[in-house]
């Protein structure tokens, strides 16, 4: 499975690797992030729960 997100000209692609268990994170050109599946769940939570923090600042704010 792929996913292909593209925000500023930036590609960001995840996929999970059968043949070693592995999601890897491909950012931009020259990163590449290789996690448990695991792991790849902990860093989605956290991404969730700061961007929450974000939109309750946006809210806070308005």
């Amino acid at each position: 499975m792929t996913t292909l997100v593209s925000a500023f000209d930036n590609t960001l692609e995840v996929q999970y690797r059968e043949c070693v268990g592995l999601v890897t994170v491909d950012i931009g050109r020259q990163a590449q992030l290789f996690l448990t599946p695991a792991d790849a769940a902990v860093v989605a939570e956290k991404l969730l729960a700061a961007l929450d923090v974000y939109a309750s600042t946006l809210r806070a704010v308005a």
